[in-house]
């Protein structure tokens, strides 16, 4: 009983907050890989490293990349060299 006089709002315990941890903690995962997924095709058709996108995570460091990539000088590949062509469908004699 005295535990519960502690808390800010009684009948919310420690496994309200492991839930709540649990649950915002998936949530932020889901949203990051959702976030940095762009941003390493962009490094990577920039002809940078894919790695660059982590540094979209640090604050200002996150500004100062936008710039770096906007004002660069992208080295770009030809998208054969990045992505393989699909191969050609198979004709049948005629």
């Amino acid at each position: 009983m005295e535990d519960q006089a502690l808390l800010p709002y009684p009948g919310f315990g420690h496994m309200h907050s492991l839930f709540f941890l649990l649950f915002f903690g998936f949530f932020s995962l889901v949203i990051s890989i959702v976030v940095i997924i762009p941003y390493w095709f962009i490094f990577k058709k920039a002809g940078f490293s894919g790695f660059l996108a982590l540094l979209m995570f640090v604050p200002l460091i996150n500004i100062i990349m936008l710039y770096f990539l906007a004002f660069a000088r992208w080295n770009v590949v030809p998208a054969t060299a990045v992505y393989p062509a699909p191969p050609v469908p198979y004709r049948p004699p005629v």
